[in-house]
């Protein structure tokens, strides 16, 4: 019995670090619903992050160097009274530097993929964050666009969200909820 006590020790050490590992590596739970919009979910993967970005390779360098694990979308659209569209993402790297390098990255590349900005101002919670509002079109029917992003721990957190009476109040709202679920 005493030699097999060092054994099972062993067993137990090992099976909780497996658990351990697991979690480090798992994706991220879906970002919250939006209410009044339907929504799809979806993992995302290095590649296919990289393939949707205007810089390809460069989001992959960050990607690899940031030692990105894995993430989780929620894309939700419709009619509501606020918000037409609500893209939310969790990004989980292996270190909190892995996400400020690609919040680094997505402020340096947000005008390449929604224009101009209107303004660029601090977030106010998580770190590291920050809420983009692009120029839009110009046109009577612009429709209001923010893009929000920061960091909880070693989780990279965006929100893309629109609508024709999106305000940075409602769309600040929608981050904390977010921020709220993750934290």
């Amino acid at each position: 019995m005493l030699i097999l006590r060092p054994v099972r020790r062993l067993a137990c050490v090992l099976t909780a670090s497996l658990g351990l590992v697991h979690a480090a590596t798992a994706a991220p739970p879906p970002p919250p619903t939006v209410p009044g919009l339907e929504s799809r979910v979806r993992q995302l993967d290095a590649a296919s992050l990289a393939r949707e970005a205007v810089d390809h390779q460069g989001l992959r360098i960050v990607l690899e160097q940031g030692r990105f694990v894995s993430g989780s979308e929620r894309e939700s659209f419709g009619r509501a009274a606020i918000f037409n569209l609500v893209t939310a993402r969790v990004l989980r790297f292996g270190t909190a530097g892995g996400a400020t390098s690609y919040l680094r990255w997505l402020r340096g590349h947000a005008a390449a993929s929604l224009g101009d900005p209107v303004s660029i101002s601090p977030l106010g919670f998580g770190a590291d964050g920050f809420v983009f509002r692009p120029r839009g079109c110009g046109c009577h029917t612009g429709t209001p666009t923010y893009l929000i992003a920061w960091r909880r721990g070693r989780n990279a957190l965006t929100i893309v969200a629109a609508g024709a009476r999106a305000t940075p109040k409602t769309a600040r709202a929608l981050a904390r909820g977010l921020d709220q679920t993750v934290g």
